[in-house]
Formats: C-alpha cells, sequence, structure tokens
C-alpha cells in the first residue's frame, strides 16, 4: 500500500508542477500579447502621424519645407521600425501561445494520470477481502 501512496503522492506532484508550468506560461503569454499591442499601436501612430506631416503644406519657404521633410522621413522610419517590432513582438506572442497551449494539455494529462491512479487505488482497495476481524474475548460463560 505504501507503494500505491507513493505513486500517488508523485502523481499529485507532478500535477502542482504542471499547473505551475500552465501558469508561468500563460502569464509569458499575456505579457507577449501585451508588447505586441503596444507596438502595433505605436507602429499604426507613427504611420498616420507621417501621412499627416506628408499632407501638411503650412510651408512659407524653402527651410520650412525642408524640415517638414526631412520630419516626414524621420516618421516613416520611425513607423517602419516599430512595424519590424511588432512583427517579432507577434511572431513571439504565438510562440507564448503554443508554449501555453503545451503546458495546458501537459497538465490535463497530469491531471488524468492521477485521477486514473486514484480510481486504479480504490478499485484496488475494494477488491481486497476485508480481514475478518478477530473475536476478543474469552468463552467463559
Amino acid at each position: 500500500m505504501t507503494s500505491d501512496t507513493s505513486r500517488l503522492r508523485r502523481a499529485r506532484l507532478i500535477e502542482r508542477l504542471r499547473s505551475a508550468e500552465q501558469r508561468q506560461a500563460a502569464a509569458e503569454a499575456h505579457r507577449a500579447e501585451a508588447v505586441r499591442q503596444k507596438l502595433e499601436q505605436l507602429s499604426e501612430r507613427t504611420r498616420t502621424l507621417a501621412q499627416v506631416y506628408a499632407l501638411r503644406d503650412t510651408s512659407r519657404d524653402g527651410a520650412d519645407l525642408r524640415s517638414a521633410t526631412v520630419l516626414g522621413s524621420h516618421l516613416r522610419d520611425l513607423g517602419a521600425t516599430a512595424a519590424k517590432q511588432a512583427e517579432h513582438a507577434r511572431r513571439e506572442a504565438d510562440d507564448r501561445l503554443a508554449d501555453l497551449a503545451v503546458a495546458e494539455r501537459r497538465l490535463q494529462k497530469a491531471e488524468e494520470g492521477r485521477r486514473d491512479l486514484a480510481r486504479a487505488i480504490e478499485g484496488k482497495a475494494a477488491k481486497l477481502d476485508p480481514v475478518a476481524a478477530r473475536k476478543t474475548g474469552t468463552h467463559l460463560e
């Protein structure tokens, strides 16, 4: 019976470890998704700002035109960089979500293994013939 209890204890430990692993993967996936969203928003805002500066024509002389052109160019470059970073963050978030799916499957398998082991132990215990209780006392009358 001690081997059964130690096997069950081990199964519970594995289940707790898989649960912690799943929570960690969920936290990492959440962080990666938050970074992805922020970078995509930054990319979109930068792209919009570059378009606004490209359409704006308030230049009074060549210097104003040149500075607006340089600013628009810098904003487009920043937008392109932000878009690349957002794409990288999207791939990272997808990887973290895949890790989360793996962790959830491992947790589910550990839970099922522990439940199956517990049922097997209970079934084994139920099949054992109960030992008849010994009579106590004497047969004196």
